[in-house]
């Protein structure tokens, strides 16, 4: 068995570990990243199918100035242009922009629902406060549900909703997540390099690769190797041999501790705090490249974000969803809040102005999906069908807002929470890192979750916080040079378990 040796080698080439290998190979060290999949980036990257190119994760990121200097400071910076988006809401048989600034939000949602003029002005007001402090309020209860906080001077059930989901569902969040995610959407905004997310992973990999930094795609890595409570290594899939005393780890949290590492060379008590810690659900996403002259784009005329649910007659009550029965109800199902875009429809990475990207997101449940799962990669024969009629009543559904989508599709792509697993490498495919809802988080500001309590380990990624208070791009590559820092700095191990929800 050959083996080689590193100054450092990251497991996985997502936002994270590219920006943590940059850090490092600019500081001069010897850095090899791996990863198990063709292409860098992890789920920041494209894919294609015939002329259309579709997302495998983030439609866009947050905190420009921050993404600007990050790639400047690693001399990939040039010539960065980013659009920004714009999200509004359909339901509830309203129409209302989502993403302005505070003052003209307050405006807006006034004009709708007049009787809650001064609760309104009191939640954007609280809301500017609050953002004054770094991440999260100092100014207001720390340990309050978003639910609880809205109900003090809010009363239609629906402004109480999309105030407190930012979209249509029963507020879930603690206060300050809820503050954090307003100020991304409405203040910071989101936005995509007019590039494509594809070349923004590019420049990454340059970053790494203009100071001798190596990457290895197509290269699993099946174990980290620990002795004595401090990293030795990796092995490969292949039973090739890499020696490191660093290693950052890019995996996602779960499956780094869970599948990479024996559970006899991590604390007991670790082991099972992040067993238990409990993640966001995952998605069920529809990816539809569309002729654009047969169906009608007009919803997205002053958005390229729609979130949507459908129509309910004669104040019919919304249908809940079981998720424990062998197949949920396709009606349930389409009746669910929905995000819908019209991706990319900048990006020179589209073949002609006659086609469009539609992606279609709905959250789902990984366990009602892990049935049809036989292995990494491997379906029951039920589940292809399965899916597709799912995909299938979301589109119907969706066609109440793009007349004409059912007969304009050109090609469909569906991908299910298994996806998320297999090919983002997310356990249990969450999409959004730790838990956000109430009972699991209710910190006024992040923790970072840099350090390990093994020698040598260190962490990058969306999970590598407790929340992703910067949005998930950003907050991966902080965590990259947060932890190339601690690796410059020799920084030891950290005991104290600080993993959300863990007790």
């Amino acid at each position: 068995m050959m083996s080689q040796k590193w100054d450092i080698i990251l497991v996985g080439a997502g936002i994270g570990g590219l920006t943590a290998a940059a850090y490092l190979a600019k500081a001069g060290l010897r850095v090899l990243v791996l990863d198990r999949n063709p292409h860098p980036g992890g789920t920041a990257y494209v894919y294609h199918r015939k002329d259309f190119s579709f997302p495998m994760g983030p439609l866009g990121f947050s905190h420009p100035e921050f993404i600007q200097e990050t790639l400047t400071k690693l001399e990939v910076g040039e010539n960065l242009n980013l659009s920004r988006v714009h999200y509004r809401l359909r339901a509830f048989d309203l129409e209302i922009p989502i993403s302005l600034p505070f003052d003209e939000m307050v405006k807006e949602l006034t004009k709708i629902f007049p009787s809650e003029a001064e609760g309104l002005g009191k939640f954007f007001e609280n809301l500017m406060v609050m953002n004054s402090s770094p991440h999260f309020s100092t100014h207001e209860p720390k340990d309050i549900s978003a639910s609880d906080y809205l109900h003090h001077f809010v009363k239609d059930w629906r402004l109480r909703r999309i105030l407190g989901s930012i979209g249509t569902r029963e507020p879930y969040s603690g206060l300050p997540l809820l503050v954090a995610m307003w100020n991304l959407i409405c203040n910071r905004g989101i936005w995509y390099p007019k590039e494509g997310m594809q070349s923004f992973c590019d420049r990454l990999v340059r970053a790494v690769k203009r100071n001798s930094g190596e990457i290895r795609l197509g290269a699993e890595v099946a174990k980290i190797r620990i002795g004595k409570e401090k990293v030795l290594g990796v092995t490969l899939k292949d039973g090739f041999e890499m020696n490191s005393e660093l290693i950052i780890s890019n995996a996602d949290y779960k499956n780094t501790f869970i599948k990479l590492i024996d559970s006899n060379a991590i604390p007991p008590d670790w082991f099972q705090a992040i067993s238990h810690a409990r993640q966001t659900n995952s998605i069920f996403q529809v990816c539809l490249g569309v002729d654009s002259d047969k169906a009608d784009l007009s919803a997205f005329t002053n958005a390229s974000r729609v979130i949507y649910r459908g129509h309910k007659e004669n104040g019919q009550e919304e249908e809940s969803l079981n998720w424990n029965a062998q197949e949920i109800d396709l009606k349930a199902f389409a009746s669910q809040e929905l995000e819908v875009s019209l991706w990319g429809q900048d990006w020179e990475i589209l073949s002609s102005e006659q086609k469009a990207s539609i992606i279609i997101r709905s959250e789902a449940e990984y366990d009602h999906f892990s049935k049809y799962r036989l292995g990494w990669r491997k379906r029951s024969p039920k589940y292809e069908e399965y899916k597709t009629r799912l995909a299938q009543a979301l589109i119907r559904e969706v066609d109440h807002l793009i007349p004409g989508l059912e007969k304009a599709v050109i090609v469909m792509d569906v991908a299910t929470p298994l996806t998320f697993e297999d090919q983002g490498g997310r356990s249990e495919g969450a999409v959004a890192g730790w838990s956000w809802d109430y009972d699991d988080f209710r910190e006024d500001k992040p923790k970072e979750l840099v350090r390990t309590p093994i020698k040598g380990l260190y962490m990058a990624g969306y999970q590598a916080f407790s929340a992703l208070f910067m949005g998930g791009v950003p907050t991966a590559m902080e965590s990259g040079k947060r932890a190339a820092e601690a690796v410059m700095k020799g920084a030891s191990p950290i005991r104290k378990i600080l993993i959300p929800g863990a007790k």
